[in-house]
């Protein structure tokens, strides 16, 4: 597998002291952000530490464990440029403390320690220099793909969570993202559960098929969360590498090699049985009923009868529940079982008022959607009926 960087920057002269001043909370949005891509297991000192480039044009900070990287830019007075890096948690923790509003000061000394001052408090760092700290390409604007960032955000939340935490399945370890014939498509599977959602574009754009990590990809949604004034989204990718670009801030990451499973031969084309349900009744529903069994790996249980639906769960013979919900089904007596985990994740991310929920088998996967909207399939396979 091919990390992010590929080689490390060779030694260099000693870079120009650092000398800016900023606000408490621009600096510390700016650490929050690239601190996410550090990881807490790298044997690379360095990678525990954010970059901090100042120059003419503010300051920019960077951070990567080698698969993905975060760059953002914070809006400073540089009175002197330089380059170092930081410990990220220990300035993180210090700044956390600062009251919002608060003027502050870094600045470096020829010991490669960085003192930071707002008021009378004062924090002093040991920094590491910039010699060994990974290369993170810049983003290349001629081949960018732009997206409306709702569009990104709302295909990311109704995908992510079927996604494989699973290592020994890499190919599995992120969402398929196509981009073809004027659709954008985003797939996430377990093995277990598959979630697939196509929209629309104005235009039709390059083709592009990519694996893209998951941990790149919940940043990105991490970055576009509660953003409804935000402008598009750019993303470039190479063979090996995808750039998302928001705002002033960069995410870039390897993608994932290997071919995704084939999805289509997943989907079941037709069903025996179409429930009609609203979203937050059976959401409800379905949590009672997984009391004391959520955590435990435990099922629930769908049991249709003429007019009802009766969802119940019980757990090592120590807790019973039921909830019953009234539907249009004239059909003979049915009765099929989940994963409330599987369920719960997908009311919680639709976002409409009632969704479909179509069964054939109680062996046979069900295929939950919202009303309404075609373009969007999550596949659950059932567990054993108790």
């Amino acid at each position: 597998m091919n990390n992010l960087t590929g080689t490390l920057t060779a030694p260099r002269k000693q870079e120009a002291l650092l000398d800016i001043h900023c606000q408490k909370e621009d600096i510390f949005r700016g650490v929050q952000l690239v601190q996410n891509a550090i990881s807490p297991r790298s044997t690379l000192p360095v990678l525990a530490n954010i970059l901090f480039e100042a120059s003419p044009d503010g300051l920019r900070l960077s951070s990567t464990d080698l698969e993905v990287g975060i760059r953002c830019h914070v809006k400073a007075d540089v009175k002197s440029s330089g380059v170092t890096t930081v410990p990220a948690r220990t300035i993180a923790e210090f700044l956390r403390t600062l009251d919002d509003g608060r003027d502050v000061s870094l600045k470096m000394n020829e010991n490669q320690k960085m003192e930071i001052r707002s008021g009378r408090d004062r924090c002093s760092l040991a920094c590491l220099p910039k010699d060994d700290y990974p290369v993170l390409p810049e983003f290349n604007l001629e081949k960018a793909i732009s997206l409306n960032h709702v569009l990104v955000r709302e295909m990311i939340r109704k995908t992510i969570f079927s996604v494989s935490t699973d290592e020994t399945r890499y190919v599995l370890n992120g969402v398929n993202f196509l981009l073809e014939n004027g659709k954008i498509t985003l797939i996430a599977t377990d093995g277990r559960r598959l979630a697939f959602i196509q929209r629309d574009l104005p235009e039709k754009k390059s083709l592009v098929g990519a694996i893209i990590p998951t941990k790149a990809i919940n940043e990105l949604a991490r970055i576009l969360s509660g953003d409804e004034k935000g402008g598009d989204v750019l993303m470039s990718f190479t063979e090996n590498q995808v750039t998302f670009q928001y705002k002033s801030i960069v995410i870039i990451s390897r993608l994932i090699e290997g071919n995704f499973p084939s999805f289509d031969q997943v989907i079941p084309k037709t069903h025996d049985i179409q429930l009609k349900l609203k979203t937050r009744q059976i959401l409800q529903a379905t949590q009672r009923a997984a009391v004391g069994t959520m955590d435990r790996g435990g099922s629930v249980r769908f049991s249709l009868s003429p007019g009802k639906l009766q969802i119940s769960a019980s757990a090592q013979g120590r807790i019973e529940v039921e909830s019953e919900i009234e539907v249009d089904y004239k059909g003979d007596p049915f009765a099929i079982a989940f994963n409330p985990t599987y369920l719960v994740d997908v009311f919680k991310a639709l976002e409409a008022e009632e969704i479909l929920l179509e069964l054939s088998t109680p062996l046979n996967p069900g295929v939950i959607r919202p009303v309404g909207d075609d373009d969007y399939k999550y596949v659950v396979m059932p567990m054993q009926v108790s």
